[in-house]
Order: C-alpha cells, then structure tokens, then sequence
C-alpha cells in the first residue's frame, strides 16, 4: 500500500499524482491521508446545534476538501485506481508516520527552497524521514 500525505498544496497534489502513477505500474493501493488539528469552529458549531462536519464559510470540511482533491488529480492518471481516503484529527507529522507502520510506501510532497533541511523539506517531511519506518518518497517542489 502507498500511503500519501495530502494537506491541500501544490506540492501534496504532486505527490498524490506521483503515488497514482507509481501504483498503475505496480498494482499497489494508495491511501490518501490529511490530517488536521482539531479547531475550535467545529467544537463550537457543534455545540451550538451545527453538525460538526458541516462546512463552515470560507473553509470545507477536511473530508470533502480530501475527496475533491483526490477526484481532481486521479482524473489527471490515466487507469488510476481507487484512492482510500483518510481523514484524522491530529498533527500531520505523527499521523503519518504511524499509519506508515502499515504502509509499504510514504509519499509525501514538498515546498521547500532552502539549504536547510528543515526549511528545505519542510517539518512534515522531516519528521516523517526521521521516524517513519517505510521507504519514503518526496516529491520536490517544481523548479522553474
């Protein structure tokens, strides 16, 4: 299974493209995951009678706002195959790096433009190369 880090940017679209292509060639499953830190609005909203899933102005529920970027980009892959999608509550480091204990893959995308690992790949990516125990892909930023 090729697990794929998706927060909403350019560069996790890349890599959830990448993953796809890899898994035509391969026959492997991907797995897209967001994960996003539990917000105060859906604590709220929920409180107030507003089912907490519901989207709020200006922003979609992590779920939907996953499932339309996982239907954009797989209508990009010809032959791409069903995409699993994830969506939990927490920091997007330590989520990723657990779920990859049952990943035979890590795909993960990145914005980074610096010398500095940190800076250069990003506290995601960094964290994941550090403590993931699977294989890991990251996608670079394109350069232009």
């Amino acid at each position: 299974m090729i697990l794929v880090g998706v927060d909403g940017s350019p560069a996790s679209r890349k890599a959830l493209r990448w993953a796809l292509t890899q898994a035509v060639r391969t026959g492997d499953r991907v797995e897209a995951m967001m994960a996003w830190l539990h917000e105060p609005e859906f604590v709220v909203a929920s409180s107030l009678g507003v089912h907490p899933h519901a989207d709020t102005p200006g922003r979609r529920h992590p779920a939907r706002e996953l499932h339309a970027i996982v239907s954009d980009v797989r209508a990009t892959v010809p032959d791409a195959p069903r995409v699993t999608e994830v969506t939990i509550i927490g920091d997007a480091a330590t989520t990723l790096t657990q779920a990859a204990r049952q990943a035979d893959l890590l795909v993960i995308g990145t914005n980074g433009n610096s010398r500095l690992p940190e800076v250069l790949l990003g506290s995601v990516a960094t964290n994941c190369l550090r403590h993931a125990t699977c294989p890991i892909v990251v996608v670079p930023p394109d350069t232009r």
